[in-house]
């Protein structure tokens, strides 16, 4: 019988390479850079692609849990991939315990009988104030105690724990067989709790050198290098939307690209918040990539990426005359529709357009692959 490949169903458990921080001690942007092995493992990325992670609860979250449902460690119980395990075992490593939403509430309000959990279930807005913030362990310390009856009770109202998508950091030609990803730990206090993400804290805490972590490949088609390797490349990226651009100078750099590179960074303060500072100030020098960086709140008035984009207008508008391939990756809700607008002004202001003119020029930059998007 053949054995499964490694992908998504059948997650490889890559070796950890290492773990450093990226930014300073006391960065309101904490960030960390992970390397993995895919030695063996058959994967193979491209530039552009993301890796899938599947993460592993905080131990302690877990024990506290099984404690305060008064339930056994080691009991076993089903797993959603069919297996059996320990209950310690399977809430650590197969169950998603952090997330409350109207469906668990609901599972798990069969089995409590709790006025107040009913009356939230039915008012939306409640029920998103509610929710926010809290895990099941908050649930668990509310005053209507859900009785299971058993451990197989309690974890068949649980989901699967969901693997986590990032963006990756490395060229394969630059580290063959490795990945390295670029991370924002999240990190917050909620009803008296330090709290984290889940998968976010699992890599910053608790993956140490020579443990392994369960990855994929996942393909990400519509965001890659232009073919023609001696067009100019622009890359926005505020934070961690640093991390495919990291692959994308790599890669131009070591398949001896002659197009130049030009980035776009920001984080809120320079003396903590500098991601790849070394690997950036060498390219810097050595002419391989100009370097446009907004620290947002180092000065007065806040500063970002779009506003340094219309600074150099007329640099921006030169590169795109000359085919240059646009990119931006990070926030959608905010910092990619500032992009977009700042982008469409310098065609305007710069090209001479109209509004319209303007917009179908960008429309023929999409269609053409040379504006593309990893926004989240």
């Amino acid at each position: 019988m053949t054995a499964e490949p490694y992908g998504k169903k059948n997650p490889f458990p890559a070796p950890v390479l290492g773990v450093r921080p990226l930014t300073a001690p006391g960065s309101a942007k904490e960030t960390i850079h992970a390397e993995f092995s895919l030695e063996g493992s058959g994967l193979e990325y491209i530039t552009g692609d993301a890796l899938g992670v599947i993460p592993c609860n905080d131990p302690a979250l877990a024990d506290a849990l099984i404690a305060a449902l008064d339930l056994n460690p080691d009991a076993a119980v089903p797993t959603p991939e069919g297996d059996a395990k320990p209950l310690r075992e399977a809430l650590i490593s197969n169950y998603d315990i952090t997330t409350v939403n109207k469906g668990i509430l609901t599972k798990w309000n069969t089995f409590a009988n709790c006025p107040y959990l009913a009356e939230i279930i039915e008012d939306k807005e409640k029920l998103n104030n509610f929710c926010w913030g809290r895990d099941l362990l908050d649930l668990a310390g509310m005053n209507h105690k859900p009785n299971f009856g058993s451990e197989e009770a309690f974890v068949g109202i649980l989901k699967k724990l969901m693997p986590r998508l990032y963006s990756i950091a490395s060229s394969p030609t630059a580290h063959p067989g490795q990945v390295h990803l670029c991370v924002g730990a999240v990190r917050y206090t909620a009803f008296d709790r330090q709290r984290g993400g889940v998968c976010s804290t699992f890599m910053a805490d608790r993956m140490p050198q020579g443990s392994t972590a369960r990855v994929f490949i996942h393909s990400n088609k519509n965001f890659r290098l232009p073919e023609n390797s001696a067009l100019p490349i622009i890359m926005v990226g505020p934070g961690t939307g640093i991390a495919p651009f990291r692959a994308f100078w790599e890669e131009r750099i070591a398949t001896g690209a002659t197009g130049p590179n030009w980035l776009f960074f920001g984080n809120p303060h320079q003396a903590t918040d500098g991601c790849y500072t070394d690997e950036l100030d060498t390219l810097v020098s050595e002419g391989k990539l100009k370097l446009s960086v907004a620290w947002s709140r180092d000065q007065a008035e806040k500063v970002y990426v779009q506003h340094l984009m219309e600074r150099e207008g007329a640099e921006l508008w030169a590169w795109l005359e000359k085919g240059a391939c646009f990119y931006v990756c990070g926030d959608a809700s905010r910092m990619a529709k500032d992009v977009e607008q700042a982008l469409l002004d310098i065609i305007s202001r710069y090209g001479h357009k109209t509004a319209d003119e303007a917009a179908a020029y960008l429309a023929a930059m999409k269609t053409d692959k040379r504006y593309q998007r990893d926004v989240y």
